[in-house]
């Protein structure tokens, strides 16, 4: 703290001294030496009282100084302490980044992860959408087969021969079998026998009396004979009229 006596001036009384001020009969060299003390004195005491001026002067900056410089140890003591906490913030910030590095990369992993399976993915896409698009396809082909075999199941319907049906039925084309045809379980009609000869003439498909009956007498006559003989002629007519009906219908060859 500044030294208020440095502030008060030093009061020199003698400086109304002259000449005349001094005893009678001094010598002129005394009365300059002690006028010359007095300037001298008077000097000192400007320049003392100056010195404590200027001291005083300098006690009171350094009294601001040190005010100052309080206020500059305060704040450079908040600003250590901002900067400690800066310093805990910044560790706190870096363990945090480098968390988020470990994050980041995980999750760039997971990133490159999910776009392989998404690649993957969008291959399985095309290829379910090229399945899709054959299986339209075959429901598509199998909807004409549908209509198709919905159509044929009606001619059928409309035309067919059934087992189980009792009334007459009849088929508009031919019909073959492996072995033969049955009625009942008896069979009717086999198949056809071979090595049969051709038989040559005329048929006799007029009328045929199988009851007819021949006189023979004791002795054969000549019109008996002639009898017997024409019918046996047409007999084997009719015979030749059976083979060929026979032959005309597959049952012999």
């Amino acid at each position: 703290m500044a030294n208020n006596a440095l502030n008060t001036p030093v009061i020199v009384r003698a400086i109304g001294l002259t000449a005349s001020s001094l005893p009678r009969g001094s010598t002129p060299a005394y009365e300059q030496y002690i006028l010359s003390q007095v300037l001298d004195f008077t000097s000192v005491a400007n320049k003392a009282n100056e010195a404590g001026d200027g001291a005083y002067d300098a006690q009171v900056r350094n009294d601001a100084q040190d005010v100052q410089l309080l206020d500059h140890e305060i704040r450079l003591g908040d600003a250590e302490a901002q900067i400690q906490s800066l310093g805990t913030r910044l560790t706190s910030a870096e363990a945090a980044i480098v968390s988020l590095d470990g994050r980041v990369t995980a999750a760039e992993s997971d990133i490159d992860f999910l776009t392989n399976e998404l690649i993957a993915a969008q291959g399985d896409i095309a290829d379910l959408q090229t399945d899709v698009s054959s299986l339209q396809s075959d429901v598509s082909a199998q909807g004409l087969r549908l209509t198709q075999a919905e159509s044929d199941i009606e001619d059928i319907q409309a035309d067919y021969v059934s087992k189980t049906v009792t009334t007459a039925q009849s088929l508009a084309s031919s019909l073959g079998v492996a072995t033969s045809f049955s009625i009942d379980g008896v069979k009717v009609l086999g198949p056809r026998q071979t090595g049969w000869t051709p038989g040559t003439g005329s048929p006799n498909l007029a009328a045929f009396n199988a009851d007819l009956t021949f006189t023979v007498g004791a002795a054969y006559s000549q019109a008996e004979v002639q009898a017997i003989a024409t019918e046996l002629i047409a007999t084997r007519k009719r015979l030749l009229a059976l083979e060929q009906v026979m032959r005309t219908h597959g049952l012999i060859n």
